[in-house]
């Protein structure tokens, strides 16, 4: 009975059955051997099935704490844009990570956070962008148009209140292959705008809601006192008009470009033109210049503009030699490869509405080449960095240290800039007055010493190195970069004439 009790540990009837009747066929004296052999024989399989248990087990828990960690939202710290007044926190922990650092593209600040349980595997994510240039007609019509796109047949639309702002959402429970997804937005005046994005993977309930929700009570926006300063700097320019901000440039400028070791490696020329039509009250703004190896670099710009600064084209030419990179086993050859020019036209209308045509190569073949548009709203404190100085002029007429404005580049790029006035310190006596502008989504920054006159006495770039530009002659120039000489009288005279 014993051995039949243990038998029965085994599976099945059937299965028992035909064991014992296995049994009964041998000799009394093989029965401990045939014991010991079945033993073994439960313990493969028991010990098999123990561990697909236990694996469903873990599975379970794993989606458990996964379902969990994901329900259980926790915001990170603050994560501010610097000198902005704004700041946010997404989800970080149990499963969330967040970048914590706001990021530049374009015309936009990008800041994520994703929910990723193991590497490769996003299950949520959260994205926020903080605007500086768009051509939104109305909050409601954005939040139409991202619904469109899952077609959503009833999308679930609310209001959130931000202080004296309206932080406006939509929402969808089923969307395409997602479980959710939801899209806010909210304008900030200044032709900037603060939008939410969350998409959920897989969601058992409103979560994508209760993560907003979260994410909008701990929205801090502050008002930015440097910015309104901007604006009123850029106001008073348009109303003097830039021809009289800019009456005391009317030579051309010559600057030797230095690296840090003092070696020369290129030259700036900036050209403020005479009108081509006399009776036309045009300001022309011109320049053109060149770096030497690694890489030869050439750029040439031409700026048209009304004294209102409301109407005007800048157009760019970039001629560049990209590195070409070859890879076979462990030896690696990098060499001068084939020249890429890229050209780019930006033309502002009515003072705000900005237009932006760029030509050039495409990221994977050197010869293919790509046209991109782009229509936007600029903000009342943009200023084109062809005309920059005119912001240092009129800070120094009007005495203010102080302001922000955003600065169009000649790639079209609109990028937030801190612009700093101090006087100059008692070891530079033919220094009067020292500018800096810190660019807010890059590690660049620009300082230029003037005299009393607000003439240039040198400039010095940084980022990822310093280059230090002093002023010069054009016969100067034409001696240190003898191969280069053709080219500055070339672009000059096709300068002259209105014309890259």
């Amino acid at each position: 009975m014993a051995i039949l009790a243990m038998f029965s540990r085994a599976g099945s009837p059937c299965h028992n059955e035909r064991i014992i009747h296995k049994v009964a066929k041998v000799p009394p004296n093989n029965y401990d051997s045939l014991l010991m052999s079945y033993n073994e024989h439960l313990k493969k399989h028991g010990a098999d099935k123990i561990f697909l248990l236990a694996l469903f087990a873990l599975s379970l828990l794993i989606a458990y704490l996964i379902v969990r960690a994901k329900k259980v939202v926790v915001l990170g710290e603050p994560v501010e844009i610097s000198e902005v007044g704004l700041s946010v926190r997404l989800p970080n922990g149990n499963g969330w990570q967040c970048d914590n650092q706001w990021e530049l593209y374009e015309d936009t600040f990008l800041l994520s956070s994703v929910f990723s349980p193991s590497p490769g595997v996003n299950l949520a994510d959260v994205l926020c962008t903080y605007r500086l240039a768009s051509f939104r007609q109305s909050p409601r019509v954005w939040l139409e148009q991202y619904a469109a796109q899952f077609d959503a047949s009833n999308p679930e639309y609310g209001t959130q209140q931000i202080e004296d702002k309206n932080l406006e959402w939509v929402y969808i429970k089923q969307a395409r292959h997602l479980s959710g997804a939801l899209a806010a937005t909210m304008q900030l005046g200044h032709g900037r705008w603060l939008d939410i994005e969350i998409t959920l993977a897989e969601s058992e309930d409103d979560l994508a809601l209760g993560i907003f929700e979260k994410i909008a009570k701990h929205i801090v926006i502050k008002d930015n006192e440097l910015l309104e300063k901007g604006i009123e700097m850029v106001r008073q320019i348009k109303v003097e008009g830039l021809d009289k901000v800019l009456s005391e440039r009317d030579e051309p400028d010559y600057y030797m470009v230095k690296d840090s070791g003092r070696h020369d490696v290129g030259f700036v020329v900036d050209i403020l033109l005479e009108p081509v039509n006399m009776n036309e009250a045009e300001i022309q703004a011109a320049g053109f210049g060149y770096i030497r190896s690694p890489n030869k670099w050439e750029k040439a710009t031409l700026f048209k503009s009304n004294p209102g600064l409301d109407e005007y084209v800048w157009e760019s030419q970039t001629d560049q030699d990209r590195v070409v990179q070859i890879t076979r086993g462990p030896l690696t050859i990098r060499g001068q490869g084939q020249n890429v020019r890229t050209s780019t036209r930006i033309s502002v209308s009515n003072g705000t509405e900005i237009s932006i045509h760029r030509l050039g190569p495409g990221s994977d073949e050197l010869n293919q080449v790509e046209s991109t548009e782009l229509e936007a709203r600029i903000s009342e404190a943009a200023m084109p960095a062809a005309v920059i100085e005119a912001l240092y002029v009129q800070m120094v007429n009007s005495n203010v240290d102080k302001i922000m404005v955003d600065v169009i580049l000649s790639n079209g790029q609109v990028e937030p800039a801190v612009i700093t006035l101090t006087r100059a310190p008692k070891d530079e006596p033919q220094v009067s007055h020292i500018v800096k502008i810190k660019y807010l989504g890059t590690n660049q920054e620009e300082e230029t010493h003037f005299d009393s006159k607000m003439q240039t006495v040198k400039k010095i770039l940084r980022q990822n190195g310093i280059l230090v530009l002093e002023p010069t002659t054009l016969e100067d120039l034409a001696r240190r970069f003898p191969e280069r000489a053709d080219y500055i009288l070339q672009r000059s005279r096709a300068i002259k004439q209105g014309r890259l």
